[in-house]
């Protein structure tokens, strides 16, 4: 009987122990900086007249990324925007700068959890759309 309760406790320790590793694991990526520029020649609000404006967003797409907390990530960033970009997360003591056209890969293990900004530390934060990386526990 002993020996059953024991093998039976052996048993569920090492499948919960193979799940959390399943969980945590490597986890692959790869995010796109898209820049979308537009140009609008003319606007009227309110009897005021503006010419050229000029509206330019970066986005990272996906801009959500989800990984357990020790997972080792790898994101793969192309950067498809006319210029260079950056890719930053703070907590991570992450700060890249992509050329033009440039693809690298980031790689770090997830050790903190929560949900932490990835912006570019290259230009004003209302040009970029921020993304996130949430490490859940």
């Amino acid at each position: 009987m002993k020996v059953t309760k024991l093998l039976g406790v052996s048993l569920i320790a090492g499948l919960l122990l193979a799940a959390s590793a399943v969980q945590a694991g490597e986890k692959n990526f790869t995010v796109v900086i898209n820049a979308y520029d537009t140009t609008i020649p003319e606007l009227n609000v309110e009897n005021v007249t503006v010419k050229n404006i000029r509206a330019f967003n970066v986005l990272n797409e996906p801009e959500t990324i989800a990984v357990h907390k020790g997972a080792k990530v790898n994101i793969t960033v192309e950067n498809k925007s006319p210029i260079s970009e950056g890719v930053s997360i703070d907590a991570y003591g992450i700060q890249e700068v992509l050329k033009a056209g440039e693809t690298k890969t980031i790689s770090f293990v997830a050790d903190k959890a929560g949900a932490f900004t990835i912006w570019c530390q290259l230009h004003p934060k209302n040009i970029h759309l921020p993304g996130t990386l949430n490490v859940i526990e």
